[in-house]
C-alpha cells in the first residue's frame, strides 16, 4: 500500500490505521530483516528493489486472499464446486443427462461427476462418500434402513421394448407365444434388470429366454434395439414417450409393482448448498419430462 501511495499518510489513511502506528509497522519490519525498505531522504518515498520485491508479493497474497474469499462466497450459495452422482446406466441417459445439461449450463464454476453402475456397487461407493448421491429405485436401501435419506422422484414400470415397427409390438393380443419365441436382448448380472426381466417373462410361461446380446452399456442397448428385431425389458423412464428415439413399448401388462425412482443420501451426511440445489433441480426437470 505505501508503494502505490508514495506517502505512510496516505497509506495510514487507506488501511485504516494512524502513520505513527504504520511507521512503527515498517520499523520493526526493517529491523527483523536487518535492512532498510525505503530511501525517506526521497519524496515520495521510494522503495528499495527488496521492498519491491515483498510488495509484489503481498500484492499476489492479497489477491489471492480476495479470490478465495469470493469463491467461498460462491461455493455457499451453491455456484462453485463438485458434486458426485451414481445411478443406473439407463438413468444415466435422457432423464440425468436433460437435468445436468441444464444445471451446468447456468453455473460455470460447477462440475458434475456422474458413475453408471448397479445397485450394490453404487450403495459401495455412497457409504465410502465417493458419491454424494445415487438417483436410483428406492428399492436399493431396505425399508426402515435409517442409514439412507430416501425422497421419491417419480413412479415406473418395466415394459417390453423393441423397435419403432416392430411386427410384435403392434399386435393389439400380445400373444405368451410370441414372448417364447422371440430373442431378447439381456441385462448384466448385476443389474437389478436382469432380475426383474426373468420374473416378468416366467408369469408368461417364458423360463428359458433365448439371449442374444447383453451389454452394460445403456446406449448400446438401445442402439442394438433399433436396429434389430431382439425385444428387451426397460424401465418405462428409459424411452421417450413421442417416439422419436426410434422405439416402442408392447401392449402388455407386466405384473411388477409400481417402482420409485429416489434420490438416495446418507442419512447423517450434511448437504451442501450445490446438492441441494441440484436435488430441486431435479425434481423440477422428472417433472417435465417423465
Amino acid at each position: 500500500m505505501i508503494v502505490d501511495t508514495g506517502t505512510l499518510r496516505e497509506a495510514a489513511e487507506q488501511l485504516g490505521t494512524s502513520q505513527p502506528a504504520l511507521s512503527r509497522t515498517v520499523h520493526a519490519l526493517e529491523t527483523r530483516l536487518e535492512t532498510t525498505l525505503f530511501e525517506r531522504a526521497s519524496r515520495p518515498l521510494r522503495p528499495t528493489v527488496l521492498c519491491l520485491a515483498l510488495a509484489e508479493q503481498g500484492s499476489a497474497i492479497r489477491t489471492a486472499r480476495i479470490r478465495a474469499a469470493e469463491m467461498v462466497g460462491v461455493g455457499a450459495r451453491g455456484f462453485f464446486g463438485t458434486l458426485k452422482i451414481g445411478a443406473p446406466p439407463f438413468l444415466c441417459g435422457r432423464l440425468m443427462s436433460t437435468a445436468i445439461a441444464e444445471f451446468l449450463s447456468e453455473r460455470e464454476n460447477v462440475r458434475i461427476d456422474l458413475s453408471p453402475n448397479y445397485k450394490a456397487q453404487l450403495l459401495d461407493r455412497l457409504n465410502h462418500n465417493k458419491v454424494d448421491m445415487i438417483v436410483g429405485p428406492s428399492k436399493f436401501v431396505e425399508a426402515g434402513n435409517s442409514d439412507f435419506r430416501v425422497e421419491p422422484l417419480f413412479e415406473d414400470t418395466n415394459v417390453v421394448v423393441g423397435r419403432a415397427g416392430h411386427p410384435l409390438l403392434q399386435e393389439d393380443e400380445f400373444a405368451a407365444i410370441g414372448l417364447e419365441n422371440t430373442t431378447w436382448i439381456g441385462h448384466h448380472e448385476h443389474s437389478a434388470l436382469r432380475t426383474d426381466m426373468e420374473n416378468a417373462l416366467k408369469q408368461f410361461g417364458v423360463m428359458r429366454p433365448r439371449i442374444a446380446f447383453q451389454s452394460e452399456s445403456a446406449g448400446t442397448v438401445l442402439d442394438i434395439l433399433r436396429a434389430s428385431d431382439f425385444l428387451t425389458i426397460l424401465p418405462r423412464h428409459a424411452i421417450r414417450k413421442d417416439g422419436k428415439d426410434g422405439l416402442a413399448t408392447a401392449r402388455l401388462r407386466l405384473s411388477d409393482h409400481v417402482q420409485i425412482v429416489s434420490i438416495i443420501t446418507l442419512a447423517q451426511t450434511a448437504e451442501t448448498k450445490l446438492t441441494l440445489d441440484f436435488k430441486e433441480h431435479l425434481r423440477r426437470t422428472l417433472r417435465r419430462i417423465v
